[in-house]
């Protein structure tokens, strides 16, 4: 087969890469340029994408078993692998997946509350508003190398503590609004993982600091919390080091969560919008994964 041909979108983090999944699906060679691709740009679009559930099923394994979620009311109901962010509604009047309110969680990384969190993930856009929904993705490899050097020496090497109901206090009120959900949630032990990561084949290093879960860095003083965690966050969410993606029906978006960051701008509620979501585990030799 001929290369996989890419456009850099912004520096060599975010690329659009021009071909259609279907036909690459029973591809080795081709699915292992992508994964090269992806280890040089962590955030992949594919544009104008026509699949059915079982090939983005089918495409995410090929990158890490896929990790399905405990809560069945998100879940699709051909494949459990995939989970649905939707404005829709059944018959019955309940929302088609979840998520469905207008407002998001800030500036975050999937899952950094989850003692070994699911890194890898893809969002598929079948049916997208016309106006608001646009999702940002920040550079987690640039955020290290921006920080000041005696924060990267005070932090370097220290694991930091991720707490889940920090960012339940951040979201929206449709969110969780079962209580008993809520409850299964904000009773999951605390997670620790390195604040610093480390890519196991490119040697780059990422900065790992959700600012809605992460309440401390072990090691640390609390004074010297309260000033480098406010640094932290603002480096990991710098305008320099974002990607804000216009997303179009069709639009599939595929990152690797040890080294990035995103969040979304406000939707309308009065248009539809059907996103499908997987999300798979990437090996800890090829990746950077959290490990504590």
């Amino acid at each position: 087969m001929t290369a996989i041909r890419t456009t850099p979108l912004h520096s060599d983090f975010v690329v659009e890469v021009h071909t259609a999944i279907p036909d690459i699906l029973n591809d080795p060679a081709a699915i292992q340029e992508l994964k090269s691709i992806w280890r040089k740009s962590p955030v992949m679009i594919f544009r104008r994408q026509a699949l059915e559930e079982d090939e983005l099923v089918r495409f995410t394994e090929h990158f890490g078993p896929c990790d399905k979620t405990v809560r069945k009311d998100i879940q699709s109901p051909y494949h459990p692998e995939i989970i649905y962010f939707s404005t829709l509604k059944y018959a019955d009047g309940h929302f088609v997946g979840g998520f469905a309110g207008g407002e998001d969680v800030d500036w975050h990384s999937d899952q950094t509350y989850q003692v070994r969190p699911a890194t890898g993930a893809i969002l598929y856009g079948t049916e997208v508003p016309r106006d608001g929904g646009d999702i940002y993705w920040a550079n987690q490899y640039q955020a290290w190398e921006d920080l000041p050097k005696d924060v990267q020496e005070l932090i370097d090497g220290r694991s930091g503590l991720f707490r889940y109901a920090k960012r339940y206090a951040m979201l929206n009120t449709l969110e969780l609004k079962d209580k008993a959900k809520a409850n299964t949630m904000l009773s999951l032990p605390d997670a620790r993982h390195p604040v610093v990561l480390t890519h196991p084949e490119t040697g780059r290093k990422a900065l790992y600091a959700d600012p809605t879960t992460l309440e401390s860095i072990e090691g640390l003083s609390e004074e010297e919390n309260a000033r480098v965690l406010p640094l932290l966050f603002e480096a990991g969410g710098h305008p320099s080091l974002t990607y804000r993606h216009k997303v179009y029906n069709g639009d599939l978006m595929m990152w690797d969560n040890g080294c990035t960051m995103h969040r979304r701008d406000n939707m309308r509620l009065d248009q539809p919008r059907l996103m499908k979501r997987t999300t798979f585990r990437l090996s800890a030799d090829a990746y950077c994964v959290p490990q504590a």
